[in-house]
Protein backbone atom coordinates (compact mmCIF):
# COMPACT_ATOMS: atom_id res chain seq x y z
CA UNK A 1 0.00 0.00 0.00
CA UNK A 2 1.27 3.22 -1.06
CA UNK A 3 1.87 6.15 1.26
CA UNK A 4 1.68 9.31 -0.70
CA UNK A 5 4.31 11.88 0.01
CA UNK A 6 2.74 15.22 -1.14
CA UNK A 7 1.75 18.00 0.72
CA UNK A 8 -0.99 20.35 -0.71
CA UNK A 9 -3.72 19.88 2.53
CA UNK A 10 -2.28 21.51 5.45
CA UNK A 11 -1.91 24.85 3.36
CA UNK A 12 -4.72 26.93 3.33
CA UNK A 13 -5.93 28.29 -0.22
CA UNK A 14 -4.61 32.42 -0.02
CA UNK A 15 -8.38 33.54 0.91
CA UNK A 16 -8.43 31.22 4.24
CA UNK A 17 -5.23 31.92 5.21
CA UNK A 18 -6.78 34.65 7.67
CA UNK A 19 -9.01 34.50 11.06
CA UNK A 20 -11.59 36.58 11.57
CA UNK A 21 -10.90 39.17 14.67
CA UNK A 22 -14.00 39.84 16.67
CA UNK A 23 -12.42 42.42 19.56
CA UNK A 24 -15.24 44.20 21.87
CA UNK A 25 -17.43 42.54 19.17
CA UNK A 26 -17.78 39.35 21.58
CA UNK A 27 -21.32 39.51 23.08
CA UNK A 28 -23.48 37.01 24.28
CA UNK A 29 -25.62 37.58 20.75
CA UNK A 30 -22.28 37.02 18.63
CA UNK A 31 -21.17 33.51 21.18
CA UNK A 32 -24.55 32.14 20.18
CA UNK A 33 -24.92 33.26 16.88
CA UNK A 34 -21.49 31.22 16.26
CA UNK A 35 -22.26 28.50 18.51
CA UNK A 36 -25.98 28.08 16.13
CA UNK A 37 -23.54 27.88 12.78
CA UNK A 38 -21.08 25.50 14.47
CA UNK A 39 -24.21 23.08 15.74
CA UNK A 40 -25.28 22.72 11.64
CA UNK A 41 -21.50 21.78 11.25
CA UNK A 42 -19.92 25.14 9.80
CA UNK A 43 -17.19 25.16 12.48
CA UNK A 44 -14.82 28.00 11.08
CA UNK A 45 -16.22 30.85 12.91
CA UNK A 46 -16.82 28.77 16.38
CA UNK A 47 -12.84 27.41 15.75
CA UNK A 48 -11.59 31.78 15.39
CA UNK A 49 -13.64 32.38 18.45
CA UNK A 50 -12.20 29.98 20.76
CA UNK A 51 -9.12 30.87 19.54
CA UNK A 52 -9.33 34.45 20.84
CA UNK A 53 -10.65 33.15 23.78
CA UNK A 54 -7.79 31.55 24.65
CA UNK A 55 -5.52 34.18 23.54
CA UNK A 56 -7.00 36.11 25.68
CA UNK A 57 -7.37 34.41 28.87
CA UNK A 58 -3.68 33.54 30.58
CA UNK A 59 -5.93 31.64 33.19
CA UNK A 60 -7.52 29.32 30.74
CA UNK A 61 -4.44 29.21 28.54
CA UNK A 62 -2.27 28.07 31.30
CA UNK A 63 -4.73 25.23 32.50
CA UNK A 64 -5.19 24.27 28.73
CA UNK A 65 -1.04 24.37 28.32
CA UNK A 66 -0.64 21.88 31.51
CA UNK A 67 -2.63 19.30 30.60
CA UNK A 68 -1.69 18.99 27.01
CA UNK A 69 1.97 19.26 27.68
CA UNK A 70 1.90 17.09 30.39
CA UNK A 71 0.72 14.53 28.13
CA UNK A 72 2.70 15.70 24.79
CA UNK A 73 6.08 15.78 26.80
CA UNK A 74 6.07 12.78 28.73
CA UNK A 75 8.35 9.95 28.73
CA UNK A 76 6.67 7.37 26.25
CA UNK A 77 7.61 3.86 24.96
CA UNK A 78 6.67 2.16 21.64
CA UNK A 79 5.39 -1.36 22.76
CA UNK A 80 4.37 -4.79 21.11
CA UNK A 81 1.06 -6.27 22.04
CA UNK A 82 1.22 -8.65 24.18
CA UNK A 83 -0.40 -11.74 21.93
CA UNK A 84 3.12 -10.66 19.13
CA UNK A 85 6.42 -12.87 19.61
CA UNK A 86 9.15 -11.10 19.87
CA UNK A 87 10.84 -12.19 16.79
CA UNK A 88 7.79 -11.01 14.66
CA UNK A 89 7.37 -8.04 16.06
CA UNK A 90 11.29 -6.55 16.59
CA UNK A 91 11.11 -5.28 13.13
CA UNK A 92 7.53 -3.41 13.66
CA UNK A 93 8.83 -2.36 16.69
CA UNK A 94 12.06 -0.56 15.37
CA UNK A 95 10.18 0.82 12.49
CA UNK A 96 7.26 2.63 14.65
CA UNK A 97 10.76 3.98 17.09
CA UNK A 98 12.36 5.27 14.27
CA UNK A 99 8.39 6.60 12.30
CA UNK A 100 9.02 9.18 15.64
CA UNK A 101 12.31 9.58 15.64
CA UNK A 102 12.12 10.82 11.58
CA UNK A 103 10.11 13.41 11.84
CA UNK A 104 12.40 16.92 10.98
CA UNK A 105 11.31 20.23 10.66
CA UNK A 106 12.39 22.36 7.66
CA UNK A 107 14.19 25.76 8.54
CA UNK A 108 11.60 28.76 8.63
CA UNK A 109 8.53 26.45 8.22
CA UNK A 110 5.58 25.69 10.09
CA UNK A 111 6.36 22.23 10.29
CA UNK A 112 6.04 19.80 13.76
CA UNK A 113 8.66 17.38 15.72
CA UNK A 114 7.12 14.43 16.59
CA UNK A 115 6.36 16.30 20.41
CA UNK A 116 4.50 19.03 17.90
CA UNK A 117 2.41 16.74 16.46
CA UNK A 118 1.50 15.37 19.80
CA UNK A 119 0.47 18.59 21.56
CA UNK A 120 -1.84 19.59 18.11
CA UNK A 121 -3.67 16.84 18.35
CA UNK A 122 -4.44 17.12 22.10
CA UNK A 123 -5.64 20.56 21.21
CA UNK A 124 -8.82 18.83 19.95
CA UNK A 125 -9.17 18.34 24.00
CA UNK A 126 -10.19 22.74 23.37
CA UNK A 127 -11.46 22.15 19.41
CA UNK A 128 -13.08 18.89 19.59
CA UNK A 129 -10.83 18.01 16.81
CA UNK A 130 -7.61 18.38 15.35
CA UNK A 131 -5.76 17.16 12.79
CA UNK A 132 -2.20 16.81 11.39
CA UNK A 133 -0.71 15.77 8.10
CA UNK A 134 2.31 13.99 7.31
CA UNK A 135 4.49 13.64 4.35
CA UNK A 136 6.89 10.51 3.65
CA UNK A 137 10.24 9.73 2.26
CA UNK A 138 12.37 6.67 1.43
CA UNK A 139 15.23 6.12 4.05
CA UNK A 140 17.01 2.86 3.16
CA UNK A 141 14.38 -0.10 2.66
CA UNK A 142 11.64 1.84 4.25
CA UNK A 143 9.15 4.63 3.78
CA UNK A 144 9.54 6.75 7.32
CA UNK A 145 7.14 10.10 8.04
CA UNK A 146 9.65 13.00 7.07
CA UNK A 147 7.70 16.07 8.19
CA UNK A 148 4.39 16.76 10.20
CA UNK A 149 1.95 20.19 9.92
CA UNK A 150 -1.51 20.86 11.55
CA UNK A 151 -4.47 21.56 9.70
CA UNK A 152 -6.03 24.52 11.50
CA UNK A 153 -9.17 23.21 12.94
CA UNK A 154 -11.52 26.49 11.64
CA UNK A 155 -11.02 24.33 7.99
CA UNK A 156 -12.24 20.96 9.68
CA UNK A 157 -15.99 20.68 9.34
CA UNK A 158 -19.15 18.17 10.09
CA UNK A 159 -21.89 17.00 8.10
CA UNK A 160 -24.68 16.36 9.68
CA UNK A 161 -26.52 15.80 6.68
CA UNK A 162 -26.49 11.89 6.45
CA UNK A 163 -23.60 10.56 7.87
CA UNK A 164 -21.81 12.81 10.41
CA UNK A 165 -18.37 12.53 8.93
CA UNK A 166 -15.23 15.08 9.26
CA UNK A 167 -14.75 17.06 6.01
CA UNK A 168 -11.50 19.73 5.05
CA UNK A 169 -13.12 22.56 4.42
CA UNK A 170 -11.90 26.41 3.10
CA UNK A 171 -14.57 28.61 4.45
CA UNK A 172 -14.10 31.56 2.54
CA UNK A 173 -11.69 30.52 -1.31
CA UNK A 174 -14.19 29.90 -3.86
CA UNK A 175 -10.95 27.93 -6.03
CA UNK A 176 -10.13 24.88 -4.56
CA UNK A 177 -11.72 21.25 -4.02
CA UNK A 178 -12.71 21.98 -0.58
CA UNK A 179 -13.95 25.56 -1.12
CA UNK A 180 -17.83 23.81 -1.38
CA UNK A 181 -19.57 23.34 1.70
CA UNK A 182 -19.00 21.05 3.83
CA UNK A 183 -15.57 20.29 1.81
CA UNK A 184 -14.02 16.78 1.07
CA UNK A 185 -14.89 14.21 3.76
CA UNK A 186 -11.53 12.95 5.42
CA UNK A 187 -12.56 9.31 5.18
CA UNK A 188 -12.21 9.63 1.42
CA UNK A 189 -8.96 7.56 0.53
CA UNK A 190 -8.72 8.87 -3.03
CA UNK A 191 -8.05 11.92 -1.53
CA UNK A 192 -6.50 11.14 1.70
CA UNK A 193 -4.49 7.52 1.94
CA UNK A 194 -3.88 6.49 5.44
CA UNK A 195 -1.37 7.97 7.21
CA UNK A 196 -2.02 10.92 5.40
CA UNK A 197 -3.84 12.52 8.10
CA UNK A 198 -3.67 12.14 11.81
CA UNK A 199 -7.19 12.88 12.74
CA UNK A 200 -7.58 12.81 16.83
CA UNK A 201 -11.44 12.81 17.91
CA UNK A 202 -11.64 12.83 21.79
CA UNK A 203 -14.81 12.23 23.64
CA UNK A 204 -15.33 15.08 25.76
CA UNK A 205 -19.70 15.76 26.54
CA UNK A 206 -20.73 12.61 24.37
CA UNK A 207 -22.96 14.65 22.58
CA UNK A 208 -23.32 15.65 18.74
CA UNK A 209 -19.41 15.61 17.19
CA UNK A 210 -20.31 19.54 16.56
CA UNK A 211 -20.89 20.09 20.56
CA UNK A 212 -17.41 18.16 21.26
CA UNK A 213 -14.42 19.94 23.10
CA UNK A 214 -14.10 21.72 26.46
CA UNK A 215 -14.62 25.21 24.46
CA UNK A 216 -18.56 24.41 23.94
CA UNK A 217 -18.79 25.57 27.59
CA UNK A 218 -15.63 27.51 28.74
CA UNK A 219 -16.34 29.80 25.92
CA UNK A 220 -19.00 31.32 28.66
CA UNK A 221 -16.94 31.29 31.76
CA UNK A 222 -14.09 33.09 29.95
CA UNK A 223 -16.23 35.61 28.03
CA UNK A 224 -18.05 36.29 31.33
CA UNK A 225 -14.35 37.03 33.01
CA UNK A 226 -14.00 38.87 29.98
CA UNK A 227 -16.59 41.31 30.33
CA UNK A 228 -16.19 41.99 34.02
CA UNK A 229 -12.85 42.53 34.03
CA UNK A 230 -13.85 45.18 31.32
CA UNK A 231 -15.80 46.75 34.03
CA UNK A 232 -13.69 46.38 36.34
CA UNK A 233 -11.11 48.09 34.30
CA UNK A 234 -13.35 50.70 34.28
CA UNK A 235 -14.24 50.96 37.80
CA UNK A 236 -10.67 50.84 39.14
CA UNK A 237 -10.29 54.35 36.58
CA UNK A 238 -13.42 56.25 38.43
CA UNK A 239 -12.06 54.53 41.74
CA UNK A 240 -8.07 56.15 40.89
CA UNK A 241 -10.03 60.14 40.56
CA UNK A 242 -13.20 59.25 42.49
CA UNK A 243 -16.88 60.93 41.63
CA UNK A 244 -15.97 64.73 41.18
CA UNK A 245 -19.09 66.49 41.93
CA UNK A 246 -19.36 70.31 41.24
CA UNK A 247 -21.63 72.53 42.58
CA UNK A 248 -22.30 76.14 41.57
CA UNK A 249 -24.70 78.85 42.96
CA UNK A 250 -28.24 79.74 41.04
CA UNK A 251 -29.10 82.02 43.34
CA UNK A 252 -32.32 80.64 44.27
CA UNK A 253 -31.29 79.81 47.66
CA UNK A 254 -32.22 82.55 50.41
CA UNK A 255 -29.59 81.63 52.87
CA UNK A 256 -26.65 82.26 50.36
CA UNK A 257 -25.53 84.80 48.20
CA UNK A 258 -24.22 85.37 44.94
CA UNK A 259 -25.18 83.18 41.92
CA UNK A 260 -22.59 81.88 39.16
CA UNK A 261 -22.68 83.07 36.06
CA UNK A 262 -21.59 81.18 32.61
CA UNK A 263 -18.14 81.74 32.84
CA UNK A 264 -18.10 80.58 36.72
CA UNK A 265 -19.59 77.36 35.61
CA UNK A 266 -16.94 77.22 32.46
CA UNK A 267 -13.72 77.12 34.99
CA UNK A 268 -15.83 74.98 37.52
CA UNK A 269 -16.02 71.94 34.54
CA UNK A 270 -12.70 72.95 33.33
CA UNK A 271 -11.36 72.39 36.78
CA UNK A 272 -13.35 68.68 37.30
CA UNK A 273 -11.98 67.37 33.79
CA UNK A 274 -8.31 68.45 35.21
CA UNK A 275 -8.44 66.87 38.47
CA UNK A 276 -6.94 63.59 37.01
CA UNK A 277 -3.91 65.24 35.95
CA UNK A 278 -3.45 67.94 38.42
CA UNK A 279 -3.03 68.26 41.57
CA UNK A 280 -4.31 71.77 42.14
CA UNK A 281 -6.81 73.88 41.23
CA UNK A 282 -8.62 77.34 41.25
CA UNK A 283 -12.86 77.89 41.40
CA UNK A 284 -14.49 80.85 41.87
CA UNK A 285 -16.56 81.68 45.16
CA UNK A 286 -19.67 80.86 43.70
CA UNK A 287 -18.68 77.17 42.78
CA UNK A 288 -18.26 74.17 44.84
CA UNK A 289 -16.16 70.96 44.53
CA UNK A 290 -16.40 67.60 46.07
CA UNK A 291 -14.76 64.30 45.51
CA UNK A 292 -16.64 61.33 46.55
CA UNK A 293 -14.09 57.89 47.45
CA UNK A 294 -15.25 54.86 45.84
CA UNK A 295 -15.71 51.74 47.38
CA UNK A 296 -14.65 48.48 46.02
CA UNK A 297 -17.69 45.52 47.50
CA UNK A 298 -15.08 42.88 45.52
CA UNK A 299 -17.89 41.48 43.47
CA UNK A 300 -15.51 41.76 40.59
CA UNK A 301 -12.91 39.68 42.25
CA UNK A 302 -14.93 36.98 43.54
CA UNK A 303 -16.51 37.38 40.09
CA UNK A 304 -13.35 36.66 38.41
CA UNK A 305 -12.10 33.70 40.81
CA UNK A 306 -15.19 31.66 40.22
CA UNK A 307 -15.00 31.78 36.32
CA UNK A 308 -11.17 31.17 37.08
CA UNK A 309 -12.37 28.01 39.31
CA UNK A 310 -14.92 26.79 36.90
CA UNK A 311 -12.67 26.60 34.19
CA UNK A 312 -9.99 25.30 35.96
CA UNK A 313 -12.07 22.62 37.13
CA UNK A 314 -13.59 21.27 33.44
CA UNK A 315 -9.80 21.16 32.26
CA UNK A 316 -8.01 20.28 35.45
CA UNK A 317 -10.20 18.39 37.47
CA UNK A 318 -10.05 20.46 40.25
CA UNK A 319 -8.99 24.24 41.15
CA UNK A 320 -6.14 23.52 43.33
CA UNK A 321 -3.81 21.73 41.18
CA UNK A 322 -4.16 25.44 38.79
CA UNK A 323 -4.32 27.95 42.55
CA UNK A 324 -3.65 26.99 45.82
CA UNK A 325 -5.38 30.29 46.83
CA UNK A 326 -6.24 30.04 50.84
CA UNK A 327 -7.53 26.53 50.75
CA UNK A 328 -4.20 24.90 49.56
CA UNK A 329 -4.57 21.56 52.78
CA UNK A 330 -2.55 19.19 51.04
CA UNK A 331 -5.06 16.32 51.67
CA UNK A 332 -7.39 17.58 49.45
CA UNK A 333 -4.97 18.70 47.22
CA UNK A 334 -4.14 15.15 46.93
CA UNK A 335 -7.83 14.39 45.57
CA UNK A 336 -7.66 16.93 43.32
CA UNK A 337 -4.27 16.05 41.89
CA UNK A 338 -5.47 12.10 41.60
CA UNK A 339 -8.29 13.62 39.33
CA UNK A 340 -6.54 15.45 37.20
CA UNK A 341 -4.16 12.01 36.74
CA UNK A 342 -7.33 10.44 35.18
CA UNK A 343 -8.23 13.13 32.80
CA UNK A 344 -4.31 12.72 31.77
CA UNK A 345 -4.47 9.22 31.63
CA UNK A 346 -7.71 9.35 29.37
CA UNK A 347 -5.88 11.80 27.08
CA UNK A 348 -2.49 9.88 26.65
CA UNK A 349 -4.83 6.52 25.69
CA UNK A 350 -7.04 8.56 23.35
CA UNK A 351 -3.50 9.95 21.83
CA UNK A 352 -2.02 6.74 21.66
CA UNK A 353 -4.78 4.89 19.95
CA UNK A 354 -4.87 7.38 17.29
CA UNK A 355 -1.07 7.43 17.39
CA UNK A 356 -1.83 3.98 16.16
CA UNK A 357 -4.64 4.14 13.60
CA UNK A 358 -3.55 6.28 11.49
CA UNK A 359 0.52 6.14 11.60
CA UNK A 360 1.79 2.85 13.24
CA UNK A 361 -1.01 0.47 11.53
CA UNK A 362 -0.71 2.34 7.59
CA UNK A 363 3.08 2.26 8.08
CA UNK A 364 3.78 -1.28 9.31
CA UNK A 365 1.21 -2.24 6.68
CA UNK A 366 2.68 -0.55 3.78
CA UNK A 367 6.39 -1.37 5.05
CA UNK A 368 6.31 -5.42 6.26
CA UNK A 369 2.60 -6.65 4.98
CA UNK A 370 -0.59 -7.48 6.55
CA UNK A 371 0.75 -10.10 8.61
CA UNK A 372 3.11 -7.83 10.90
CA UNK A 373 1.97 -7.05 14.99
CA UNK A 374 1.14 -3.26 14.90
CA UNK A 375 3.04 -1.64 17.95
CA UNK A 376 1.29 0.67 19.98
CA UNK A 377 2.62 3.71 22.45
CA UNK A 378 2.84 4.30 26.27
CA UNK A 379 2.99 7.35 27.97
CA UNK A 380 4.07 7.85 31.40
CA UNK A 381 1.41 10.84 33.07
CA UNK A 382 1.30 9.14 36.42
CA UNK A 383 2.72 11.57 39.29
CA UNK A 384 5.97 11.01 40.49
CA UNK A 385 5.49 9.31 44.29
CA UNK A 386 6.82 11.17 47.17
CA UNK A 387 10.54 9.68 47.70
CA UNK A 388 10.14 9.63 51.54
CA UNK A 389 6.75 8.23 51.53
CA UNK A 390 8.26 5.59 49.10
CA UNK A 391 11.64 5.37 51.42
CA UNK A 392 9.43 5.36 54.30
CA UNK A 393 6.88 2.22 53.21
CA UNK A 394 9.94 0.60 51.89
CA UNK A 395 11.40 0.24 55.07
CA UNK A 396 8.35 -1.47 56.63
CA UNK A 397 8.45 -3.65 54.57
CA UNK A 398 12.18 -4.56 55.03
CA UNK A 399 11.95 -4.21 58.87
CA UNK A 400 9.18 -7.13 58.12
CA UNK A 401 11.48 -9.38 56.78
CA UNK A 402 10.73 -8.56 53.09
CA UNK A 403 14.29 -9.10 50.45
CA UNK A 404 14.28 -6.08 47.90
CA UNK A 405 16.35 -6.57 45.23
CA UNK A 406 19.55 -3.50 45.36
CA UNK A 407 18.87 -3.27 41.15
CA UNK A 408 15.67 -2.21 42.09
CA UNK A 409 15.49 0.76 44.67
CA UNK A 410 18.42 2.05 42.48
CA UNK A 411 16.32 1.87 39.35
CA UNK A 412 13.50 3.24 41.40
CA UNK A 413 15.38 6.28 43.35
CA UNK A 414 17.27 6.99 39.68
CA UNK A 415 20.90 5.78 41.27
CA UNK A 416 23.59 4.44 38.75
CA UNK A 417 24.68 1.13 39.88
CA UNK A 418 27.89 1.19 41.94
CA UNK A 419 30.65 -0.20 39.66
CA UNK A 420 33.87 -1.60 40.85
CA UNK A 421 36.47 1.00 41.67
CA UNK A 422 33.58 3.77 42.64
CA UNK A 423 34.23 5.29 45.92
CA UNK A 424 30.69 4.94 47.70
CA UNK A 425 29.08 6.48 50.43
CA UNK A 426 26.25 5.24 52.99
CA UNK A 427 25.74 1.85 55.47
CA UNK A 428 28.56 1.48 57.03
CA UNK A 429 30.49 4.74 55.67
CA UNK A 430 32.41 5.28 52.51
CA UNK A 431 34.44 2.80 50.60
CA UNK A 432 36.08 1.93 47.16
CA UNK A 433 34.13 -0.91 45.68
CA UNK A 434 35.93 -4.23 45.43
CA UNK A 435 36.82 -5.29 41.75
CA UNK A 436 36.39 -8.90 41.46
CA UNK A 437 38.59 -11.61 42.75
CA UNK A 438 40.47 -9.19 44.15
CA UNK A 439 41.56 -8.47 48.16
CA UNK A 440 39.47 -6.02 50.13
CA UNK A 441 40.31 -3.28 50.23
CA UNK A 442 40.97 -0.38 52.91
CA UNK A 443 37.74 2.10 54.01
CA UNK A 444 38.74 5.16 52.76
CA UNK A 445 37.99 6.39 56.65
CA UNK A 446 38.65 3.58 58.85
CA UNK A 447 37.60 3.47 61.90
CA UNK A 448 40.09 4.34 64.96
CA UNK A 449 41.56 1.39 66.41
CA UNK A 450 40.88 1.05 70.17
CA UNK A 451 44.31 0.70 72.27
Amino acid sequence: MPIAASIDIAKPSPQDRYQRRLGSGITPQTITAILREADIGNMWAYADLLDEIRQGDPHLHGDLTKRELTVSGADYEVRLPASASKRDGSRALRLCQDALESIDIEAGTLGLSARGAMQALLGATWHGRAAVEITYARDGRYTLPRHAYSIHPRRLSWSNESDWRLYLYDATSGDTRFARFPGVPLSDATAFPRGRLLVHLPRQFGTYPTREGLGRALVWFSAFKRWTVRDWLAFAEWAGRGLRVGKYATGRDPQKDGRANDEDVSVLQDALQAMSSTVATVIPDVTDLEVISAQDNSVHEDLVKLCNGEMSKMILGGTLVSDPGDRGARSLGEVHLRAMSLLLKSDAENLADTIRRDLFVPLVRANLGDRAPVPTIAFNVEPPEDSKARAERLKLYMDQGLRVPAEWVYDAEGIPSPKPGDVTIGGTGSQVMEKPDATPSQPVNPPPVEE
